[in-house]
């Protein structure tokens, strides 16, 4: 067994033997860098390792029945053992073999390092950046609607949005925006997942039981670090004490969590008439379905709440949303504009400390006018009554878009998106501008992640498609745009 060992040796078949392992450990992992650049199928990896398999064998063999002479190639049983070479052959084998294992080592750190840091760079570009959550900081679930008829949904979907806008003012609360508590809505997801996706330490929930003039309001708020409950309390109420229980439940939330109020932190009803607030609530919630159907159905609701209480500036300002928005997909945008601006102004003069009268002005005057500026003071001023309102940051992120600064757009959006992360329109926003600026890496990143995470968002595909557009990839950008139909 030694002699044959010795005998290896004597014909370098060791040193071979190591030599081709290395080396083919290198072509393996260039190999698979190329072809994953190259998005080549699975099999075509596959065969190269194979056929490096398949060569060991056979390098030994050589190894083993011929030697490299001065003369070249010859059989080891033809060669003179007084003349030769193996020696020599053997010291060059060491010094490949050297230099191999320090390519090897090289490659080793570069994938250590280098390539670890862009996995890491693409994760932050792909998705969200994770961050730890703020102990004043809550996200408002929908609250489930516990009718016998289970027919008010849209009573307890009014309800969370006006406990979302109390708690947002308090300042020193950070609340998380509608649409990202609302994608939760009707899913069982553990909170405290919710919690690590929305940023937030705390969440309140609960669920609305109507029946005649009564209600029953149970509320429950949770520490998403462990699950624990911080505070629970039931709300048994006559029906026309639905805006005093509303701002019950938000100063109590906001004691739960030790902050106080900063100003009065009331629900912004307008009204005082629940027939009129019922109706706008119903309008509220079909104007969020975005469709015509559903818009003209939000209108005819805003137009009846309006009809009960003619002074219900809220109701203005979501007719005059409505409008625009129905106006955006059809032909006639002198009258349907022309209706947006005096339901804005309206909403304005009934309340001019009401956000959401500035923020539907200033879509008349970006979208109809061209009216820059206007626009710009609207959101400004809308922004001062409502500071972080998702919405209001993505007007001014579009306006900055539409000036040139897609940097400025993309700085606004990344603060909002921290607030609001799963807001689809901020999403796309995003990549627009993100595409925009020439950052087209980034751009892909969040648009694959959104059409992964968010697939229902609306016009997710469509996003994709532009960007593969911009990147000159235009059969991925076609198949992107075809999947969205």
């Amino acid at each position: 067994m030694s002699g044959l060992l010795d005998e290896l040796k004597r014909r370098n078949v060791v040193r071979v033997g190591i030599a081709y392992v290395l080396i083919a450990w290198l072509i393996a992992q260039v190999a698979e860098l190329a072809l994953d650049s190259f998005e080549a199928p699975g099999w075509v990896i596959k065969t190269v390792l194979l056929l490096l398999a398949l060569g060991l064998p056979v390098t030994l063999f050589f190894a083993w029945a011929f030697e490299i002479t001065p003369e070249g190639l010859k059989k080891e049983k033809d060669v003179d053992r007084s003349q030769s070479v193996t020696h020599d052959t053997g010291r060059k084998l060491n010094t490949l073999i050297i230099g191999v294992l320090i390519l090897a080592v090289g490659l080793l750190l570069a994938d250590k390092f280098l390539m670890q840091s862009e996995v890491t760079t693409e994760d932050s570009a792909t998705a969200p950046a994770a961050k730890a959550a703020e102990t004043n900081s809550i996200a408002v679930l929908p609250f489930v609607d516990m009718s016998p008829d289970k027919d008010q949904e849209y009573f307890t979907d009014g309800l969370t949005e006006n406990l979302l806008h109390a708690l947002a003012q308090i300042r020193e609360l950070k609340v998380a925006g509608r649409t990202s508590s609302f994608a939760f809505k009707g899913k069982n997801t553990d909170l405290r997942e919710i919690g690590q996706q929305l940023n937030v330490g705390s969440i309140l929930e609960g669920s609305v039981q109507k029946s005649g003039g009564n209600i029953r309001i149970t509320t429950q708020l949770i520490n998403t670090e462990d699950g624990y409950h911080l505070w629970s309390k039931t709300f048994d109420r006559d029906l026309a004490d639905i805006f005093s229980v509303q701002d019950e439940i938000a100063g109590a939330v906001a004691g739960a969590l030790k902050k106080s109020l900063l100003g009065d932190g009331s629900v912004a009803a307008s009204t005082d008439n629940l027939e009129a607030y019922n109706a706008y609530l119903f309008g509220l919630s079909y104007y969020y379905k975005t469709s015509q159907t559903e818009w003209d159905k939000a209108i005819e609701q805003f137009q009846t709440a309006l009809d009960i209480d003619p002074d219900m500036a809220l109701a203005w300002a979501g007719l005059s949303r409505a409008y625009s928005q129905k106006t955006g997909f059809s032909t006639n945008f002198e009258v349907g504009f022309g209706q947006a601006r005096e339901a804005a102004l309206k909403a304005i003069e009934l309340d001019p400390k009401l956000a959401d009268g500035y923020l539907a002005l200033a879509e008349v005057q970006r979208s109809f006018d061209w009216d820059w500026h206007g626009a710009q003071a609207s959101l400004d001023r809308a922004a001062e009554l409502r500071p972080g309102d998702p919405d209001i940051v993505a007007g001014l992120a579009l306006l900055n878009h539409i000036h040139g600064d897609p940097e400025k757009a993309i700085a606004d959006i990344e603060a909002a998106l921290m607030q609001d992360p799963l807001n689809v329109t901020l999403l796309r926003g995003y990549v627009g501008s993100l595409t925009y600026a020439g950052r087209t890496d980034e751009a892909l990143g969040r648009a694959q992640w959104m059409a992964k995470t968010l697939p229902d968002g609306g016009a997710i595909n469509y996003t994709l498609s532009n960007v593969y557009l911009r990147r000159g990839e235009l059969e991925k950008a076609l198949a992107a745009i075809q999947a969205e139909t």
